[in-house]
């Protein structure tokens, strides 16, 4: 049995059928109810999810939900904006389009029986690979998060202090410069187990010895989401080391809700106040 936890922060378009459900991530924090599965009841870090992201929703099912559904074999995430293509509708690794269109795809094929006919017997389906365009992993966070770079590198410290005699797979992933970014997958329930496992007990040590760089609830603040993201071919490279693992790598579909005249106000927005920008792109996003 396969489930795909689509992820939810406010009122979106919701993507739903017999293997997609809608998870809203960080209720606790909001006070918000969007009438879906949420990550606040149980074992829960919701009251979190300023640091966590989507991370909140991931720590959820591993606790909750997979206990209570044994039946449970595929477990995956996607977010409302974010699909893996399991159709061939993407040219390239990632096709924008909107909603309406996807809609029609998402109705037609976002099934348990033609999702796990492309699935097949794969480990992890997965966004695909990209190049940062950065020589290591540490210059692409460094760019991205120059007042953070700490963090980074007292989280590699863990990683290679647990895996002292992985450390040719280590150094292999961060001299490479290739990563997985906006991080969508499905894996076979063991798997997704694992990756837990390994990312939350990291993020909690990490935590004991020292303390998170950027403002708690800035737009820097997702320091543990951030470093999971760009480390996550780390795992992989841990779990290969174990055992043979197929991996099946997808295009991403990104979707807008952005209506023809946005294209044509685009111009216009440099020169409009941050606040009408931040909320032009909230509405639109």
């Amino acid at each position: 049995m396969l489930k795909i936890f689509c992820v939810y922060f406010d009122k979106r378009p919701v993507w739903t059928s017999d293997c997609v459900e809608p998870i809203q991530a960080g209720k606790a924090r909001t006070g918000t109810d969007l009438g879906m599965l949420a990550d606040d009841a149980g074992d829960s870090i919701s009251g979190e999810n300023a640091r966590y992201g989507e991370m909140t929703a991931w720590y959820w099912v591993w606790k909750n939900y997979l206990p209570a559904h044994p039946e449970l074999t595929h477990v995956g995430f996607s977010h409302y904006r974010r699909f893996l293509d399991f159709t061939g509708f993407c040219r390239g690794k990632t096709r924008r389009t909107t909603y309406r269109k996807f809609r029609r795809i998402f109705d037609r094929h976002y099934n348990e029986t033609e999702l796990m006919r492309r699935i097949g017997d794969a480990d992890l389906v997965m966004r695909g690979v990209t190049d940062s365009g950065f020589a290591t992993l540490r210059e692409q966070y460094l760019d991205s998060h120059p007042r953070n770079i700490g963090d980074f590198d007292r989280f590699v410290t863990l990683i290679r202090e647990r895996n002292s005699e992985n450390a040719a797979e280590i150094d292999a992933v961060l001299d490479s410069g290739r990563l997985a970014m906006e991080l969508q997958f499905v894996m076979k329930r063991d798997l997704f187990v694992d990756f837990m496992d390994w990312a939350f007990s990291l993020c909690r040590e990490f935590e004991r010895r020292w303390e998170w760089g950027g403002d708690p609830d800035g737009d820097q603040a997702r320091a543990p989401a951030f470093l999971v993201e760009r480390l996550f071919l780390v795992w992989l490279a841990l779990k290969r080391a174990e055992r043979d693992l197929k991996v099946t790598e997808l295009p991403l579909v990104k979707l807008t809700g952005r209506p023809w005249w946005y294209h044509l106000l685009k111009p216009v927005l440099p020169f409009l106040s941050k606040e009408a920008n931040d909320r032009i792109y909230a509405r639109f996003k």
